[in-house]
């Protein structure tokens, strides 16, 4: 009998997410911010001028735009030892974007 040839983790234990690399770790992160943008919007359609609606949209969008052109940068054929390198990259340019553009809206 042969084994499965399915990959199974145990995604509720710490054992399952040990050695979880930067590509998945950018693929969840992405994915999650595109759900909580959903809930964001539907808050923000409510009232546009809450601040902190405002504020978690801004972050969102940075967050899940920049990821997915990590992901056509690597659709591209950049090597895989730049998965790291261009998930750090686009979680630093989301940070400073919303910082900068949050001063510069608010001041």
């Amino acid at each position: 009998m042969s084994e499965p040839r399915v990959l199974r983790r145990g995604w509720t234990t710490r054992e399952g997410w040990r050695d979880t690399k930067a590509g998945l770790w950018a693929w969840l992160l992405q994915r999650a911010a595109a759900v909580a943008l959903v809930v964001v919007i539907a808050l923000h359609l409510q009232n546009p001028f809450i601040p902190a609606v405002q504020a978690v949209l801004l972050g969102l969008v940075l967050l899940h735009g920049l990821l997915g052109l990590r992901a056509i940068l690597l659709d591209f054929g950049l090597p895989v030892g730049w998965h790291r390198a261009l998930f750090a990259g686009a979680l630093g340019l989301a940070i400073l974007l919303f910082v900068v553009f949050w001063m510069w809206r608010w001041s």
